[in-house]
């Protein structure tokens, strides 16, 4: 595995974190960009230490990591630290593609399912050294990411926290019974197509007409749409996003769905109860998502990056404008799409198998992908984790919205040392 260093360039960091690339061979060559740190020496001794992987989401990159990397490092008897920007984002290439390179719609979409970035996960933890990690963490996107991690390779993880959204479990194929042998290809995709075109169906037949924000980011149109004219209004795009997804903004006022206590919900019981989300989850069918951003602006000019943020917002948008976001976007249409045929038996292999090692769950309380689907929290609370996450490592932090280990980081380490500390006494 070869690795190249690079000097630290984005603003905002402490001194602690590093920035370095590591090329894995095994990966096709992908050159992962990291930030990591150490503990401080100062205060620890120099043995070698555990190390701790953080994963982001959408649109985030391992600098949204940035004000937790350091006090997690430190706790206890120090931490190896690392967040890496997953493949598509950020700084992390294909080998080949250059520093320019973007992710193009029609790129191979086999690269963004969600079982390759499992192995992407797996092989860079090989390549920093390592043949375990003490505690896996996955925020928005990277939660299912995680998961899928621990019950792909529970030998490799000794603990892990949920952040943001529910992980309940790795789905069967819808197709898995429809006979392998004779290959009836039109009929898999008919039968993955099936529940998610219904819910479809019902929102657009609602008045108003709505969509689901993961069809909506399938679409061929939802990068440029994202990316727009670049610069300031990209900055302006992302700030509005950002805000309303955030603990600041009146409109996340969460709680349950009614069709979460209901054993078998109909599709027009769901498409009823989904179209009470905010619109950052369920559209309009005929606005793009800088619509929905810009018409909220125009009500509330407070929707805009937060004081304090307006320096990160710089970052995300000088990395966006420079990668686009097809990337991030691709990991939303593996997930609505059928997966390739050589993932097929892995999945159903995986399929139904729980978390059985120590889980933690923790979202800021104003956050509605805790229950943005209908009964995810049960299941990963009583089905996905019974018996492995404990009722004090549930944990939903009052103020804070979406974006919570930005928004309330002082709370978020608190809960991550706490619950590595109980891990340890293990």
């Amino acid at each position: 595995m070869n690795t190249i260093s690079v000097p630290v360039v984005l603003p905002d960091l402490p001194p602690q974190i590093t920035s370095r690339y590591i090329t894995l061979s095994d990966r096709d060559g992908l050159n992962v960009h990291i930030l990591e740190a150490f503990p401080d020496t100062s205060n620890h001794s120099s043995t070698p230490c555990h190390l701790i992987l953080l994963l982001h989401g959408f649109p985030e990159l391992a600098y949204s990591w940035r004000k937790v990397l350091v006090p997690i490092a430190n706790a206890h008897q120090g931490y190896h630290v690392v967040a890496p920007d997953l493949r598509g984002f950020g700084r992390t290439t294909p080998m080949g593609s250059g520093s320019a390179g973007q992710v193009q719609y029609e790129d191979t979409l086999s690269s963004y399912h969600i079982l390759n970035i499992v192995d992407d996960v797996c092989s860079l933890v090989r390549a920093l050294g390592y043949s375990s990690v003490a505690m896996l963490v996955g925020h928005d996107f990277g939660s299912p990411l995680a998961g899928h991690c621990i019950v792909a390779h529970p030998e490799l993880f000794a603990s892990v926290v949920f952040m943001s959204a529910p992980f309940v479990g790795v789905g069967g194929p819808p197709w898995s019974q429809v006979s392998s042998e004779g290959g009836d290809d039109k009929a898999k995709e008919r039968s993955i197509a099936s529940s998610g075109s219904d819910i479809s169906t019902a929102l657009a037949a609602l008045q108003p007409p709505r969509k689901h924000y993961t069809a909506y980011f399938s679409t061929l149109s939802a990068n440029a749409d994202m990316l727009g004219q670049g610069g300031k209004a990209l900055y302006d795009f992302l700030g509005g996003y950002f805000y309303m997804k955030s603990g600041n903004w009146d409109g996340n006022d969460t709680h349950p769905l009614p069709s979460a206590f209901s054993p078998s919900p109909s599709i027009s019981e769901l498409a009823m109860d989904l179209a009470t989300l905010p619109e950052y989850y369920v559209m309009p069918l005929h606005e793009s998502m800088p619509d929905v951003v810009a018409r909220h602006v125009r009500m509330d000019a407070r929707v805009t990056w937060p004081g304090g943020d307006e320096v990160a917002g710089g970052v995300y948008a000088a990395e966006f404008g420079r990668t686009g976001f097809q990337g991030g976007l691709n990991y939303y249409r593996s997930a609505l799409s059928p997966p390739p045929p050589e993932r097929i038996a892995q999945l159903r292999a995986l399929a139904g198998r729980r978390v059985e090692v120590p889980a933690a769950f923790i979202s800021g309380a104003r956050d509605w992908g805790v229950y943005q689907t209908p009964g995810a929290v049960r299941k990963v609370r009583e089905v996905v984790c019974a018996g492995c996450m404990q009722d004090e490592d549930f944990v939903l932090i009052e103020g804070a919205g979406h974006w919570v280990q930005q928004e309330a980081p002082e709370m978020v380490v608190r809960e991550l040392v706490r619950f590595l500390g109980k891990v340890k006494a293990l």
